[in-house]
């Protein structure tokens, strides 16, 4: 397991952008299943950072966005299976927050979202 990159929910990516710190933009979409507009940027080093902006009410993030305004919400750790990914699940006792989507920004591979103990946001990605 690695970390793939850190996200930040924002309200409008275009101007957190312009003063941010970052490598390189590496794409932008629009994903359907998370109703957001998401960038990619890669980070000096081996990680990239994620913008997510949530685009109306069934975003995932939108609730977020609107109690704690433009935050970090997450930490995505690149993986190589399911089965690695419950042997995590197992030591840590993570609990499920969102199971298996194709993520549009990471070229349709798979993405799922857990809980800590302390509530902080986990996304794992397998990388495969």
């Amino acid at each position: 397991m690695i970390l793939h990159h850190s996200g930040f929910v924002v309200s409008n990516i275009d101007e957190w952008e312009k003063k941010m710190i970052f490598e390189e933009k590496i794409k932008e979409v629009v994903d359907e299943i998370q109703h957001a507009k998401l960038s990619l940027y890669k980070n000096f080093g081996s990680s990239y950072i994620e913008l997510i902006q949530p685009l109306n009410e069934s975003s995932f993030t939108w609730n977020a966005l609107r109690k704690s305004g433009n935050h970090f919400n997450h930490f995505c750790y690149s993986i190589s299976s399911e089965e690695e990914l419950a042997q995590y699940i197992k030591k840590y006792s993570l609990i499920k927050v969102l199971s298996w989507v194709p993520a549009l920004l990471f070229d349709n591979k798979l993405v799922s979202f857990y809980y800590t103990r302390n509530k902080q946001i986990v996304e794992f990605l397998i990388s495969q």
